[in-house]
Order: structure tokens, then sequence, then C-alpha cells
């Protein structure tokens, strides 16, 4: 009996190890730390025997798990110049009204001669502060060009994983932010090469199974994959990850006739329940149809936070 009581014991802790790694040649090193308390409220010692009576006869006090709901965004913003000169007031307006917590954008310049401004960091200054991570995927006329994150909370890591064009375009990145709440990536897949973007989603789901397999919160995966349901690219992506967006179109802006950009999560790390999905294609604030030439797309998800 006490051999067995201890074995359930051990199994009620949760693992704890620590892990670095460092992505060379675009972007910050990344240090990650699987590290989390050891206890938390509600925890082993406040319960957590899932209620009813002990062997012995004691009342168990059931674990009170808290669930979380957040809003994520994810919009291909064109450089912000696509059918205006500057969309980045409209763009703001429009994830503002979104009441997303987590943005994930594509097609971002910074500080190039097509567009001087840091873009991201502009955005930000129009979302009230948003906390924000660029990973430049190339250089780009002088400055560089690549995804971003947006977040309304606190990034406590940030990654870059490059992604080769192989015999693509050009190449892509994986913009890579974790938050308090979950860990959120914003991704561009290649447009030119359907060959060039699956290799880009192998190496995603690679990196993702070795770095995030099994971890304690939910891993989200957002952005412009240019492909449509059903292609070999987003096959490729479903062995690891759940579409949690509707697979209604998003492209062109205007007349759009095909679904490109996807929100999942990870299968295997914390699943989600998907509470609203969509596509924004009108809004009360800005004229969606001009911003961009993609349509922003809009999910809340709900989850048990541990």
């Amino acid at each position: 009996m006490t051999a067995l009581l201890t074995s359930i014991l051990l199994s009620l802790f949760p693992f704890i190890g620590a892990q670095v790694f460092i992505e060379r040649g675009l972007g910050p090193e990344l240090f990650r730390s699987m590290n989390e308390p050891a206890l938390e409220e509600g925890g082993l010692w406040k319960g957590g025997f899932a209620g009813g009576r002990t062997s012995m006869g004691r009342k168990c006090v059931p674990v009170k798990r808290k669930s979380r709901e957040l809003t994520l965004v994810t919009y291909n913003v064109g450089a912000m110049g696509k059918y205006m000169e500057d969309s980045s007031g409209d763009i703001a307006k429009l994830i503002e009204e979104s009441g997303a917590s987590l943005v994930s954008l594509n097609e971002l310049d910074s500080c190039n001669a097509r567009h001087g401004d840091y873009q991201l960091e502009k955005l930000s200054g129009l979302c009230d502060g948003a906390d924000f991570h660029f990973a430049g995927a190339f250089p780009f006329a002088g400055g560089s060009y690549g995804n971003g994150v947006l977040s309304k909370e606190k990034i406590l890591r940030r990654a870059i994983l490059p992604l080769p064009k192989f015999d693509g375009y050009e190449p892509r990145s994986v913009a890579v932010a974790e938050t308090a709440d979950c860990v959120f990536a914003s991704v561009h897949l290649d447009v030119a090469s359907g060959d060039a973007a699956l290799l880009q989603a192998e190496m995603i789901n690679r990196w993702f199974e070795e770095n995030y397999s099994g971890y304690g919160k939910p891993v989200i995966l957002a952005g412009d994959m240019n492909s449509v349901p059903g292609s070999d690219v987003i096959e490729r992506l479903s062995q690891r990850w759940t579409i949690i967006s509707p697979a209604k179109p998003t492209y062109p802006s205007s007349g759009a006739d095909r679904c490109i950009d996807y929100i999942m999560y990870m299968k295997d790390a914390v699943p989600v329940k998907t509470v609203l999905a969509e596509v924004i294609s009108s809004s009360k604030v800005a004229d969606v149809q001009k911003a961009s030439d993609h349509l922003p797309v809009r999910v809340r998800i709900l989850w048990q936070k541990k």
C-alpha cells in the first residue's frame, strides 16, 4: 500500500527540466526553461485526488482548475501598403476591434528603402504599447522583411526559427513568442514552390516536436501558409497540429476565393477548445478590404489552466 501511494504521489509532480536553445543567424538567442513551480494553488497539497474520500475515510478536496480564454488573430498585412500608402492606422484599429490578446503578423518591413519605419514597433505604439517580437526572414532593401507577434501580455521568451528557401522564392522565418499563458508562433510559408513550402512545414513540425512536445501550455501556430485546405502542405502540418480557424476564404481581401491563412494548436501540448472562429470581412472602424490584400482571421480559445 505504501509503495502504491508513493508511486501515485510521484506521478502527480510536474516534470521539471531545463533546456536552452540558441538560434543562430537571425534574431536574439532563445533561453527557454521548462521549469515550472512544483506546486501551485489548488495543487497537490490542497487536494489533488479528484474528490471523494480516501481509504482512511478522510474527505479529499477536489483540485480546482482555472479555465483561461484568449482571442487570437492572424493577419498578413502586406507591408501595410498594398492599397494605401500607409494602412497601419486601419490595421491597428482592426486589431483593437478584434479584442485579440495575441496577433500573428506577416509581411512586415523593418527600416528598409520601401518603408523606413520599423513597422512592428509602429503598430505596437498604435496598439497601446503592446509587447512585440520580430523575426526577420531575409535582408531587404537596406533593412529586413519578415514576421512578427504582438502581445497584450508581456513576452517572456522569444525565438526565431529560420526556414531556408530550398527551391522556393525566398527564405522564410517563424517568430516564436511565449507568454505566461501560451506559446504563439507566426509563420509565412513559401508562395512560389509547393515543394519548398512542404519542406518548410516539415521543418516546423520537427522543430516544435523537439522543443515543445508535452509542453504544459497551449502551443499555437498561425500565419499565411500559402496553401489551401487538403493540400500536401496542410496535410503535413496536420500531422502535428489541429486547425481551429475556419476553412473560409481569406485571400484576396476583396472577393476572397481561397483559404490560405490559418490558426492551429499543437496536438502534443495542452489542447484547447474553440469558442469562436471567423474570417473578419467587415469592420465598423476600418476598411478591411483596403487595409491589406488578406483578410484577418480570429479565433477565441478556452482551455483548463493547470
